[in-house]
């Protein structure tokens, strides 16, 4: 017989004991404070405010401060680090920087050389005056390095005092039209793919030939030289605590999400596939001939089930994106004939279609990207690049707000619970929400 779950819902065990008192089933670690509770209510109510003072009286505050100093202690030791880190890479770049700028003032000073040398033998046809003007210029280049340096602009460090909340924070209503300007902005070749994938605590870019990982101040973690073909897409598997790739080659990789080591996933091999998502313990994708396959991670990756068209989506159709949450699956289909984009929301466990949503998007490009990132509270948010359009969807399948972006957006990604990351042509966009 299959347990239940525990009866605190913010609770993943399952349930060991059943309550007599109120026929309710919980895990052995809410069963102490559950009991607690039943005695406390059988009591009288002065006893119950009896109880209250004594246990009030028992608080110790300073104990208590001392517990959560030490969070506020972790967040100021771990914010040092990442400036640490920022440093070091800034001192390596300015070197770099240095070393670039010396080697070309030396190659300059080596052609002067031998324009000289050819001037002095008669063999060079630029003049004296030439050849002067040519010196005073490299002089000039010479004498504002030595006297000025390279320029380094410095921004002050400014901290939000919205980064630490002290006591429960206030739960705001997002509206997708008062979006902010990105407070945090990072260049990336327009040669790269548009992957990019955070798992809450780090988010991994395609920045071709290269995968980076970066932290929410935007500073490098880990880079790896990745040797295996244009990427498709990536999504995140939390039960296999890597990122999961899918390259145009028709293969398929893990990419440990510590140290980004590349294994190869020999089952999901030799298949064409363009887009990909993951639940915590299944993966998710979407063929060229438009079906959806299921494979299960644990205990290793194996088939599971499929669907084809026309469940997936009708004959002249196809499928341009595909992402999860908890429960829901979320399509995003096109049709070849009217040119209609929708969301369609399939339950997770039964593929049994929920919601369809008609997104008013004209004329969708074949080649560029409408990719859809789950969002807070189960909403939706789909981006569009061809008419750079973003829709805020909630779980019930309603058109909460839509944005004309400034540029085109060829991903996002929400970045914990408060960054929404979106990714352009050339740029990677921190929006606070």
């Amino acid at each position: 017989m299959m347990s239940q779950p525990c009866v605190i819902v913010t609770c993943k065990q399952a349930s060991h004991v059943l309550c007599h008192c109120c026929n309710k089933n919980l895990c052995l670690d809410h069963l102490s404070s559950h009991t607690t509770l039943i005695n406390y209510q059988s009591n009288s109510l002065t006893d119950q405010v009896n109880i209250l003072h004594d246990q009030f009286k028992r608080l110790n505050i300073e104990q208590l401060v001392d517990g959560d100093r030490q969070k506020l202690d972790k967040w100021k030791d771990d914010s040092l680090k990442k400036i640490q880190r920022f440093y070091g890479n800034k001192c390596e770049e300015l070197e770099r920087f240095y070393d670039q700028k010396i080697r070309q003032q030396q190659k300059e000073i080596d052609q002067l050389n031998r324009k000289l040398t050819e001037f002095n033998k008669n063999e060079e046809t630029t003049n004296e005056d030439d050849l002067r003007t040519m010196i005073l210029h490299v002089k000039q280049q010479i004498d504002t390095i030595e006297k000025n340096g390279i320029p380094i602009n410095i921004r002050s460090l400014t901290i939000d005092n919205n980064l630490i909340i002290i006591g429960e924070p206030q739960i705001q209503e997002f509206d997708l039209t008062n979006l902010s300007l990105p407070y945090q902005t990072f260049k990336v070749s327009e040669h790269s793919g548009s992957g990019m994938v955070t798992n809450n605590q780090y988010l991994l870019i395609d920045q071709s030939p290269q995968l980076s990982l970066f932290d929410r101040d935007l500073i490098v973690i880990k880079q790896c030289t990745w040797r295996y073909g244009p990427i498709r897409d990536i999504c995140w598997s939390l039960g296999l605590n890597s990122f999961i790739v899918i390259t145009e080659m028709n293969k398929a990789f893990l990419v440990n999400g510590f140290n980004l080591s590349i294994d190869s996933i020999e089952p999901i091999h030799n298949q064409l596939w363009m887009s990909c998502t993951c639940s915590n313990s299944l993966l998710y994708l979407v063929s060229l001939s438009n079906a959806v396959v299921e494979f299960s991670l644990l205990p290793f990756i194996s088939y599971k089930r499929r669907w084809d068209q026309p469940e997936t989506c009708k004959k002249n159709e196809f499928i341009k994106d595909i992402a999860c949450n908890d429960n829901i699956l979320a399509l995003v289909v096109a049709s070849y004939l009217n040119k209609m984009v929708h969301l369609i929301l399939r339950s997770l466990t039964t593929f049994d279609q929920l919601v369809s949503i008609h997104l008013d998007i004209k004329h969708p490009s074949y080649q560029l990207p409408i990719r859809c990132c789950p969002f807070k509270s189960n909403d939706w948010i789909v981006i569009e690049a061809n008419t750079s359009h973003l829709f805020h969807v909630d779980k019930d399948g309603k058109i909460k707000g839509t944005l004309k972006y400034d540029r085109q957006p060829y991903n996002a990604v929400l970045f914990g619970s408060n960054i929404l990351v979106i990714r352009t042509d050339n740029t990677i966009n921190f929006h606070q929400l």
